[in-house]
């Protein structure tokens, strides 16, 4: 696990929008999901499901209010996104055979040869395309239930409620498990919802390629962020 080394140079990893935006996520897709599973298995009483289908729209108003703002103000941040995302070379799908290396050291704790990667990994690249295309279908299949299940057609709406629930679950595994693994890795952890730098030696290890690639000397008496990166 590495940690959050306050000496030393530090590279700035994640702006203050992307932060934002990943708050928003925790704020409002994680009480999503989490009351999803519920509204599912309708574990408990009448009232306490109604209480927990409160709370989910809640969470869904605070996940749809976060992509909209994140779109207008960060729009460059998420091109940058969908670019990273969508690139991959030899070194993703070796990365990918191995799991990046995670299962042999969390289980065996054993350390293998892992490829140099960019500012993302092809792990987070596989969930950034499930968030990108499911997070959409959820939010539209979410709104239109809401909004036109007395009146829209029957069919159409058993087909929104069958991806809300399929992709919603799905979303929300692939979910818990992101965050173990960012917890596991506590310096992006803090990296992303703290002050959005990372110690240049755990940038090193991690993101090797885009530290070698990417960030840039800052000039101007600026010394815990000294390096940026291009947009993404």
């Amino acid at each position: 696990m590495s940690h959050h080394d306050e000496h030393g140079p530090r590279v700035l990893k994640h702006p203050l929008i992307s932060r934002l935006f990943h708050w928003g996520l925790i704020l409002g897709f994680l009480p999503a999901a989490i009351t999803g599973f519920f509204i599912w298995l309708k574990p408990f009483g009448e009232d306490l499901q109604n209480l927990i289908m409160q709370i989910h729209i809640i969470g869904a108003t605070i996940l749809t209010v976060s992509a909209i703002l994140y779109t207008i103000f960060g729009l460059d941040r998420i091109v940058a996104f969908i670019r990273r995302i969508f690139t991959w070379d030899k070194r993703d799908f070796d990365w990918m055979l191995i799991g990046g290396g995670y299962p042999q050291k969390m289980l065996l704790g054993k350390k293998i040869p892992v490829p140099p990667m960019g500012k993302i990994n092809s792990g987070q690249k596989m969930m950034g395309i499930f968030m990108l295309f499911g997070g959409i279908i959820l939010i539209v299949t979410g709104w239109g239930l809401y909004a036109f299940l007395p009146v829209a057609p029957k069919a159409v709406m058993y087909w929104f409620d069958m991806l809300h629930l399929v992709i919603g679950i799905f979303l929300g595994l692939c979910l818990f498990a992101h965050i173990g693994l960012g917890i596991y890795n506590w310096g992006e952890f803090l990296a992303m919802f703290g002050d959005g730098t990372q110690p240049l030696h755990e940038a090193e290890h991690h993101n090797p390629v885009w530290v070698e690639n990417e960030i840039e000397p800052v000039k101007g008496g600026q010394t815990t962020v000294p390096g940026r990166h291009q947009a993404g």
